[in-house]
């Protein structure tokens, strides 16, 4: 394929392919759909009732839709670029540009008109899909920009005036159906030539810094990191998925590919705004998410409990972790198995059925999870596994096993992945889920990936004595203040955001004599508060309100209180707004970028050390 012309084959997925039953994306939804084909696969929300497409049902629109790429003339290599949020197209439009021998270019469905065609120019994309008549009108107000592009294809109904060839979704199924007789057995032949290292996807890293970079990812990266993952997570054809975090983000997307290796069916929210209405309606058995979530349920179960349910939810809380403890060494005693009983009746039953009732395991990952939040979950009954991985390793490089999971770290390495620490801390992976590189960029290829197939992460961490993984930091974010001393900002910020005043923080300091902090409060919390204390309700005025920041300072400063005394916060600057992916401040997975921060925030950073 033309991306590999100047790139060798990784050792790690050569070896990986020798012995690996199924190599390619067609291999394994073609194996699933030999075993499962009647069962459910793809599903999304009609009037209110969730609706599933079967693997057979959706194994014709995928080759429709290989059969139509292959009649509009795209070669093996070509990009498929999709802007899409998610949908059951989404999976399709994956699938199907894979049985073409394509490469998909997913693309976040909140990208500006600029981000947009950089991407589609980057990639060299010769088709787009467009889910919404949005997105379709993002396309349009810059494909002009995009030479290489020959084709928009819109999936809901939408109108437009485009100087390529505009088709809807329904005009290219039907487009593949009329000549699949003809173009299938070339589908075949692209199919049947497929290597584990051929690129099947370029990633655009969403990145906290600079423009975004396109990881060329493999199949076998893919497919050796999904394989894995089945039985490390005990996944089955009885599994169903709540998928609400972009399908665009690996992290997301891997628990896709899980889902399509074990046979299990997905159901896709209708929007990030009604996750709590689809838990209810499609009972979901494996829920993957940023920690945002879980913190979210968190804060609002113990804000909800107060006086004597606040006492009955701390004693429910205390069994639950006494129950947890007790059985690590052996059975759990009758009387504490009692009191376990009770406290789900009188609490954590209530949990379980806002979450559908039958969720199995959650999974976090994106950023750090909280260790209260996360010991929360576990003592309300709920297995939670935090894992660790990036764009480049497709993504999963640590996850904590289910059984033995630990909270505070990231867990254990997946059989196969190699993890090393380097003498400066960061943490280097190695593996067959190893990109090829950057498209377009051999000295940022050069950068991050070792001659031996040594990935440098740019995270920092440690093993503990029982070898799972702890992430410390980000390496390039560490702020290095003008005393010479180095502070990792992360660990402070999770230690602030655990106050229940407070929803966000980025700490500050980079270059400065002390460390400094903008923080986000908990709103409506301190409204209330607020009214008590017979301060403005408004919250321009509120945060401005002397009263206000001495409290949240108070706050900040209990929580730095095991830090170092140059890592402690020494000021705060109170936000009005959150931070948002809308804004630019925020990635997908709510990773903070902090550039984009110091430069909207420059006049309240520069007044803390005026």
């Amino acid at each position: 394929m033309t991306l590999l012309a100047e790139y060798s084959i990784p050792a790690p997925l050569r070896e990986w392919a020798e012995g690996a039953e199924v190599r390619t994306l067609p291999e394994v939804f073609r194996r699933s759909v030999a075993r499962v084909g009647s069962r459910p696969y793809l599903g999304q929300k009609v009037d209110g009732v969730y609706r599933f497409q079967t693997y057979s049902e959706v194994q014709v629109k995928v080759h429709q839709l290989a059969c139509a790429l292959i009649e509009l003339g795209l070669e093996p290599g070509d990009r498929v670029a999709n802007f899409s949020n998610n949908r059951p197209e989404w999976p399709i439009t994956d699938l199907g540009a894979v049985h073409a021998a394509c490469v998909h270019v997913p693309m976040y469905s909140t990208l500006n008109p600029s981000d947009l065609g950089y991407i589609l120019r980057d990639s060299g994309a010769r088709i787009v899909i467009a889910a919404t008549p949005e997105h379709l009108r993002k396309i349009l107000a810059i494909e002009k920009e995009c030479p290489q592009l020959e084709h928009v294809v819109a999936i809901d109904p939408a109108e437009g005036s485009c100087s390529k060839r505009l088709w809807s979704w329904r005009e290219l199924l039907d487009l593949g159906a009329a000549r699949l007789s003809e173009r299938e057995p070339e589908m075949e032949r692209r199919v049947a030539g497929l290597k584990a290292w051929d690129v099947c996807s370029l990633v655009y890293t969403s990145g906290t810094t600079g423009h975004p970079k396109g990881a060329m990812l493999m199949h076998g990266n893919f497919v050796s990191n999904a394989s894995t993952l089945v039985p490390w997570i005990q996944a089955t054809c009885e599994d169903v998925e709540l998928s609400f975090l972009p399908l665009s983000h690996v992290f997301e997307r891997i628990g896709y590919y899980v889902m399509t290796v074990a046979g299990g069916a997905i159901g896709y929210a209708t929007s990030i705004d009604t996750v709590a209405d689809d838990l209810l309606s499609l009972r979901p058995t494996i829920v993957p998410s940023v920690p945002r979530l879980f913190e979210k349920i968190h804060a609002r179960v113990f804000q909800q409990a107060q006086g004597l349910k606040g006492a009955v939810l701390r004693w429910a809380v205390g069994v639950g972790k006494a129950s947890r403890e007790a059985a690590l060494s052996g059975p759990v005693p009758l009387g504490l198995r009692a009191m376990q009983a009770l406290a789900h009746k009188l609490v954590f039953g209530k949990i379980h059925a806002r979450t559908g009732g039958r969720v199995r395991c959650f999974f976090s990952g994106g950023a750090p999870l909280r260790r209260d939040v996360g010991e929360f979950f576990l003592n309300a009954g709920f297995a939670i596994a935090e894992g660790y991985g990036l764009t480049e390793t497709s993504p999963v490089l640590t996850v904590n096993p289910l059984c033995e999971p630990r909270i505070g770290t990231v867990g254990k390495v997946l059989p196969g992945v190699e993890v090393r620490i380097a003498d400066d801390g960061e943490i280097l992976a190695r593996g067959p889920n190893i990109m090829l590189g950057y498209f377009n960029l051999p000295e940022a290829t050069a950068e991050a990936l070792e001659p031996d197939g040594w990935f440098h992460t740019g995270d920092v961490g440690r093993f503990d004595a029982d070898d799972y993984l702890v992430i410390t930091d980000r390496k390039k974010e560490l702020l290095v203040l003008s005393n010479g001393k180095n502070v990792a900002p992360q660990p402070i910020e999770q230690q602030i955001k655990a106050s229940p005043w407070i929803e966000q923080a980025v700490v500050v300091g980079d270059g400065r004599n002390f460390v400094a902090a903008l923080v986000v409060p908990a709103f409506t919390r301190l409204e209330e508060w607020a009214g008590e204390q017979g301060l403005p309700g408004e919250r321009a005025s509120l945060v401005g309100e002397p009263r206000v920041r001495a409290h949240l300072f108070a706050e900040v400063q209990s929580a730095c209180q095991d830090f170092s005394n140059y890592e402690k916060v020494k000021k705060i600057a109170v936000l009005s707004r959150e931070l948002t992916m809308d804004q630019g401040e925020l990635t997908p997975t709510l990773k903070v970028k902090r550039r984009v921060v110091d430069q909207h925030f420059r006049q309240e950073i520069e007044e803390l050390y005026s």
